[in-house]
């Protein structure tokens, strides 16, 4: 690496020795043996043509000295390169095109210049001397550098997007060279193998001279070189990580309404190098694309909207809001009752744009569910309405990420004959909806299931019998090492039964938590289903809780927090309808639609769960609570749902027949 020839003839001496070696890679430990270790110190540090000799597994000593000792005084150290070689890299040819950048982009790689001129690889080379003289070796040198942090084992520079973006300035525009597949690539910072960037610096080596300095655009310009006319799905996917949420999700937005098979090509190849984004697009947002695109060209040639009323749009970005639970129910409930089948998709649609957004993406997830079941016999006997839900079904289900996404066909559940009919009358040719319909068939012929759990009691949840709370939380006070107490409180916090409450949260009132605050008071919702108030980290509101608390009874304080919340659960005589009470346990343990982290959130659903056993004297072989929230993430009320649906049924305790679709997370 220091250039010193001399140890290319001791590399050889290896070349044929099978010893056996270990190699550390990070966490990965590599059985191979001297030859394979001294061949790959050779290749990555020489740039020989292959014409000159090629470097590969049957390369023996012999054969490489006999090589080094004919071209010894041929063989220098490139400084450009830090690499040995024959050939000059300035007669060397590499083919390279040149590409318009978007003008938003522009802007930002602006911003960023004064910046890059400060950093240090551009003093060490004394680039930024080079770019004040206009000269346009300023080039070659950027690209030395950036070839010179190439990967060599064990090696990893993650500053590379610095040099692509400084020439991008330099030229105003984008430059693509061939990779080591031989394709040309836009991406040279984000190529693994070295072949882009060593192309990228034997074209400036051979042609950084035929640039000049135009005062007028502050930039190097080559009269023969013809910049390419940047195409708008191009642009757009050049935006996708700028730092300005806005414009990362309005160039997204846009990108699902381009031409299909332009944003599947680009988003493939976006994909494949794992091309930054901006944190407010979809997580995973080439395979967003990919399918939200072929989603917007299905509506267009079906003359169905996708894009709904600025009522909806409006609607659905205050789902975006930091709303209380009462606030967000109410929303939701209007979404399920007064949108129209019409705009459906539009909400779908906005919903996967939206899905970074915790609060939106769960919503949208109980608002489809429930209106789904609301209006599938619609659905089911209109066949431009059952197509399409047939066709979304295909697409959400290849987004990739988890959520109720996946599971539209579920709602074919137990349909049996039914719905085999209805789908055998589909007539179409899209191969996505006819896939669909056999599927979905196989879901028809499913019964429906007789709940069975048979892990009531197990790891994250089992009854315990703790005695003097108070005295073992002072004791926990004691301990000196913050991590250690903060431990060892919310494990004993996991552990008390109800009526232990009270004297546990007076007693952890003073013990301040160091960084994960909200560690302390999660026990109250996770543990015991008190959905209503924000995780308890307020004053106020463990002082509200407290009185309610000494002065209620627990089906009353259960009771209490359900009217709080607006649930609506009983008849109007206040005893409890049954049939709102399935409804509630079938739907109401959420599932996010796309993404939201893989959780249920319980909601009302737990505190529910609580009236009915308090009710009738029964927790149906469950612990007393729902969850020792201690280092277990996984707990959620859905099993117990189940289990009490079964025995509204079984004794007799509904008007209703029930017979609407299963919820889209049925299992």
């Amino acid at each position: 690496m220091q250039g010193d020839q001399s140890a290319l003839f001791d590399m050889a001496n290896y070349f044929d020795s099978k010893k056996e070696v270990t190699e550390f890679l990070g966490h990965h430990i590599i059985k191979t043996n001297e030859s394979a270790v001294a061949k790959r110190i050779v290749q990555e540090n020489c740039i020989f043509t292959d014409s000159e000799i090629t470097i590969s597994n049957n390369t023996t000593r012999n054969e490489f000295l006999t090589f080094l000792n004919a071209n010894k005084n041929k063989i220098i150290f490139s400084k450009l390169a830090d690499a040995f070689l024959i050939t000059p890299l300035e007669v060397r040819t590499s083919k390279a095109e040149f590409r318009e950048i978007a003008e938003i982009r522009k802007t930002e790689l602006r911003a960023k210049y004064a910046d890059l001129l400060t950093k240090e690889w551009v003093w060490k080379a004394d680039i930024h001397t080079l770019i004040q003289n206009r000269n346009s070796k300023a080039l070659v040198s950027i690209a030395s550098e950036l070839y010179k942090i190439r990967y060599r084992f064990d090696s990893y520079p993650f500053n590379e997007s610095e040099y692509i973006e400084l020439l991008q300035i330099l030229l105003e525009s984008e430059i693509a060279v061939e990779n080591e597949k031989k394709e040309l690539t836009w991406h040279i910072d984000k190529a693994f193998y070295p072949d882009a960037s060593l192309n990228l610096l034997i074209y400036f080596a051979g042609n950084y001279s035929h640039f000049k300095w135009d005062e007028k655009s502050s930039t190097f310009i080559n009269d023969k070189v013809q910049v390419k006319a940047i195409e708008k799905e191009e642009a757009l996917f050049q935006l996708l990580n700028s730092q300005n949420d806005s414009i990362a999700l309005e160039a997204f937005t846009q990108l699902t309404r381009c031409r299909p098979a332009k944003v599947s090509q680009l988003a493939d190849e976006y994909e494949r190098i794992n091309f930054d984004k901006n944190g407010a697009i979809p997580t995973f947002p080439y395979r967003f694309l990919k399918q939200l695109v072929l989603l917007t060209d299905y509506c267009k040639k079906n003359t169905i909207d996708f894009e709904g009323s600025e009522r909806l749009k409006s609607t659905i970005d205050r789902l975006d809001l930091d709303l209380s639970f009462a606030e967000r129910r109410k929303l939701e409930d209007s979404l399920i009752h007064h949108l129209p089948l019409e705009e459906i998709t539009a909400f779908e649609y906005w919903a996967a744009i939206k899905e970074q957004s915790w609060g939106t993406t769960y919503s949208a997830g109980r608002i489809l569910d429930i209106f789904y079941s609301r209006h599938w016999n619609e659905i089911l006997h209109t066949e431009r309405d059952l197509k399409l839900f047939l066709k979304k079904a295909y697409l959400f289900d290849q987004l990739g990420i988890i959520g109720i996404c996946n599971n539209y066909l579920k709602k074919f559940t137990n349909m049996q004959q039914i719905g085999i009919d209805r789908l055998d009358l589909v007539q179409t040719d899209d191969n996505d909806i006819k896939n669909q319909i056999e599927k979905a068939k196989l879901y028809c012929n499913q019964p429906l299931k007789v709940p069975n759990d048979t892990m009531k009691i197990n790891a994250a949840n089992r009854d315990y019998n703790i005695t003097n709370v108070a005295e073992k939380i002072r004791a926990i006070k004691a301990i000196r090492k913050q991590e250690k107490l903060e431990d060892k409180l919310v494990k004993l916090l996991s552990q008390i039964n109800y009526a232990q409450i009270g004297e546990a949260l007076l007693e952890i009132e003073d013990i301040q938590f160091k960084e994960n605050s909200w560690k302390k008071y999660t026990f109250m919702e996770r543990d015991w289903g008190f959905f209503l108030e924000d995780n308890f980290d307020t004053l106020p509101a463990r002082t509200a809780f407290l009185k309610l608390y000494n002065t209620l009874s627990e089906f009353e304080l259960y009771s209490y927090y359900l009217e709080k919340a607006g649930i609506d659960y009983k008849n109007k005589d206040n005893s409890l309808n049954y049939d709102k009470i399935v409804d509630i346990l079938k739907y109401n343990v959420v599932v996010a639609f796309v993404g939201g982290g893989g959780g249920k959130r319980d909601n009302e659903v737990y505190s529910l769960i609580k009236i009915l056993e308090l009710t009738h004297k029964t927790t149906l072989g469950y612990p007393k609570k729902l969850c020792n929230s201690n280092g277990i993430y996984g707990c959620d009320s859905q099993d117990r749902a189940n289990e009490w649906i079964q025995f509204l049924v079984t004794r007799n305790l509904l008007k209703e027949q029930h017979n609407e679709p299963v919820s889209f997370h049925y299992e």
